[in-house]
């Protein structure tokens, strides 16, 4: 019978404090304490998973019972070294405490704990997952823990820490370890590597260092994963297949492709992507992180990215042609669409959304932040900056975020709900509205409306209440004396929504986020008067029912809902 080989991750386990990857101020103190003779009873190691708490805390066990210590480090070769290292020594106790989690483990430790040691000069005991311990089991430790027998020290490691009480945290010497960085952990697999006579590509051997997550477990197993699958040389093609990747130029083809306002090509390296198998989840990370790695590089702040050569050069190209704030906007959409993914992961429905969007707000038809341009309408504005009146228009149906069927620039702007409807022989023939260009002033107004719709006020969605502003009643009056600019005014169909807008305007924090998006779209920050249609000559005013008044309505229109149709008992007659 052959035995078992061992895994790389306990194969290649760090015997001493110098062998530590990453965590040379943990390794360095806990030699100096061991060499001075100042160990501590009780410590706390804390850090993401695969970061060496366990390892350091089989070292440190190593270290104060070594028969022949070199300046703080374990020998690894006397007899208690090698008993440690062979998992067969009766005076290191380790503890799982995801399984050994109640009172009654707890007071087995505190009754053996004053037995004298059988081989070593210190007993050691190792928890692990530590977090895991009931609030019974922590309370019952806590005296063990601060004053245990001399001859005990306590070593609990766990990934979080916030969930231990405080009077534990007060009893032990804390030590966080830092999440692994990328180049540190190649290094390590290179060194490995080399030892295990493996034939890795170097850009294959970054990959997986940048997808071990910071933990040195992963990256050893994925390794050891491709030594076994191989038979020749590890490229970088052999490691995308083995960890489900997609090819690398893919995602640097949708994020080009975003940035650049093509809505087509966008949507075709999605499905090609998903078509061949790849996850919607990886998709999104890791197109996610070349959208931020072109972010900092716009902001000259890249020199921490670990990517390829020919990547960085890829980003840099696309950069030249992108303004950052396209960018920003990119990264602020793309990374919103992570919340649906968590309901619906193998649909890349999500990703395709946010692919539209992105691609929509870059179009080169939407005004610049940097150069407005001018704001008039000579053909819709009369003398005097007001509307002429006219009857209430149905609701028009235009297209959401795309093109309408006329070829024209669509609004996202909902259709207005209707007003109750005027008797028989006065009610207007229907008409179909023309979609407002972007640069026009009802234009710029739905953009504003668009980017509100992510925000929420102190109750209510901003998007949600101004929606209800038609887009055709906006207008801007005559320009005030102190500040040379036109006022926006925003006459509201519902009264009801005009109130709430009122209720939101009371924060002046509110008010300063509308007059930034208006500044975004409009570009000088007028300022606006909120209004009832009907009250200067925009409209008819709306009927108000008890049907707005309802609670329930009141709750649903503040998260977002939209009232489409208000129907009401025609009058009787006398």
């Amino acid at each position: 019978m052959t035995t078992s080989a061992q895994v790389y991750y306990r194969k290649w386990r760090p015997g001493t404090f110098s062998d530590l990857a990453g965590q040379e101020h943990v390794g360095n103190t806990l030699r100096q304490a061991v060499t001075q003779g100042r160990v501590s009873h009780s410590y706390l190691f804390c850090g993401t998973r695969g970061s060496g708490k366990t390892t350091t805390a089989r070292v440190l066990a190593k270290a104060v019972n070594c028969l022949n210590p070199q300046q703080g480090d374990p020998c690894d070769e006397c007899a208690i070294c090698v008993s440690i290292n062979e998992g067969r020594n009766l005076d290191i106790i380790e503890l799982d405490a995801a399984s050994n989690r109640g009172v009654e483990e707890i007071r087995e430790i505190r009754d053996k704990v004053h037995f004298q040691p059988a081989q070593n000069r210190r007993k050691v005991y190792i928890i692990d997952e530590a977090h895991m311990l009931t609030r019974e089991a922590s309370n019952a430790f806590l005296k063990t823990l601060e004053e245990p027998p001399e001859h005990v020290i306590f070593i609990l490691c766990t990934t979080e820490a916030d969930r231990l009480l405080p009077t534990i945290l007060s009893r032990c010497q804390r030590y966080d370890f830092r999440r692994l960085p990328g180049q540190t952990i190649y290094d390590r697999l290179a060194y490995i590597t080399d030892q295990e006579a493996i034939a890795i590509h170097p850009d294959a051997l970054r990959m997986v260092a940048r997808n071990a997550g910071g933990s040195m477990r992963d990256a050893l197993n994925i390794l050891e994963q491709l030594a076994v699958s191989s038979d020749g040389d590890i490229t970088l093609r052999h490691v995308e297949e083995s960890l489900g990747l997609v090819r690398s130029d893919a995602y640097l083809a949708l994020a080009q492709k975003l940035l650049a306002g093509d809505t087509t090509g966008a949507l075709e390296t999605i499905n090609e992507v998903v078509w061949e198998g790849g996850e919607p989840r990886q998709l999104h990370r890791q197109t996610l992180d070349l959208l931020r790695s072109m972010l900092l590089l716009s902001w000259d702040a890249g020199q921490t990215l670990d990517l390829p050569d020919d990547t960085l050069t890829g980003l840099r190209d696309i950069i030249q042609k992108t303004d950052s704030h396209h960018i920003l906007r990119a990264v602020r959409i793309w990374g919103e669409a992570s919340a649906g993914l968590r309901y619906d992961a193998p649909s890349a429905l999500v990703l395709e959304i946010a692919a539209a969007e992105i691609c929509r707000q870059d179009a080169p038809a939407e005004p610049s932040m940097a150069a407005p341009a001018p704001v008039s309408e000579p053909s819709r504005q009369p003398a005097g900056g007001r509307q002429p009146q006219r009857p209430p228009a149905p609701p028009t149906q235009q297209s959401g975020r795309g093109q309408s069927r006329q070829g024209t620039a669509g609004s996202s702007q909902p259709p207005p709900r209707q007003s109750a409807p005027p008797p028989p022989d006065s009610r207007p023939a229907p008409s179909r509205s023309p979609a407002a260009a972007p640069d026009s002033l009802q234009g710029r107004w739905e953009q504003a409306v668009r980017q509100l719709g992510r925000v929420k006020g102190s109750k209510y969605n901003l998007g949600a209440l101004l929606r209800d502003c038609r887009s055709g009643s906006v207008h801007l009056a005559d320009p005030a004396p102190e500040s040379g600019l036109a006022t926006l005014v925003l006459p509201f169909s519902n009264a009801a929504n005009l109130d709430r807008m009122q209720e939101e305007l009371n924060d002046p924090r509110v008010r300063d986020t509308i007059e930034q998006a208006i500044e975004q779209f409009f570009g000088s920050r007028h300022p606006f008067q909120v209004t009832l249609a009907g009250a200067n000559g925009e409209g008819t005013q709306p009927a108000r029912n008890s049907i707005q008044d309802s609670p329930l309505v009141r709750t649903a229109m503040g998260l977002g809902a939209r009232i489409l149709d208000e129907q009401q008992e025609a009058p009787k007659p006398l």
